[in-house]
């Protein structure tokens, strides 16, 4: 596979460090070999590593992080990888034939706190887009105001809470197993929108019971 995609990491590092770590070496196995740019709030060995320091868990403060990992490779595509999410290997062989949208893959599931599986439409947790699309798009969304700090931990849902979408137009792709985000009750949400009945097993992944002695979450 040629080095045209980085994946990019970020993380609040509010998840318990144990579980954060069989999260890197779940990401790591399945990665091919790509590289990885990690944009963390505590130092982490993990591909290239950017420290911003704990300045908090926000909408805001993520996509901060997002934008530095982003100026900091030079690769055609970033690979969204998130500290409490899992993935199967073919999301990250997966190329868009655009540079100037958001692929996002529409083959995600999350395990909900003391719960099962739930499906879920797409989500910022896995999506591939072309880095110089990603940089610009983030660069206009911050200039709104150009004198905000640089962080702010309480702006959750940004840039919503600006009035702003994220994007304006996504393009979609399905994976083989579906892309899996926890609710542990650390993370920064602990409810996200998702649709159908409780699954207690996933393809690719097992049931529930399975899944969480896998991750060692209780």
């Amino acid at each position: 596979m040629s080095n045209d995609a980085t994946i990019l990491y970020y993380s609040s590092n509010k998840e318990a460090p144990e579980f954060e770590d069989r999260i890197i070496a779940d990401l790591i196995k399945k990665s091919g070999g790509l590289p990885i740019i990690s944009v963390t709030q505590k130092p982490m060995d993990l591909g290239k590593n950017i420290c911003v320091g704990n300045v908090g868990a926000s909408g805001f403060n993520m996509c901060k992080q997002i934008l530095f990992g982003c100026m900091n490779t030079t690769t055609d595509f970033i690979i969204s990888a998130e500290a409490d999410c899992v993935y199967p290997e073919d999301y990250f062989t997966f190329r868009p034939k655009r540079l100037d949208v958001c692929y996002r893959n529409t083959n995600i599931a999350v395990l909900k706190y003391k719960q099962g599986f739930y499906k879920k439409d797409s989500s910022t947790f896995a999506q591939i887009i072309g880095r110089e699309f990603y940089i610009k798009r983030l660069q206009k969304l911050f200039s709104i105001k150009p004198d905000h700090p640089m962080w702010d931990a309480s702006l959750k849902s940004w840039p919503k809470a600006w009035g702003k979408k994220f994007m304006d137009e996504f393009e979609y792709f399905e994976t083989k197993y579906p892309c899996v985000s926890f609710k542990t009750n650390k993370g920064m949400r602990r409810h996200t929108n998702t649709y159908g009945e409780e699954l207690m097993e996933l393809p690719g992944w097992g049931t529930v019971s399975e899944f969480r002695k896998q991750y060692e979450i209780n």
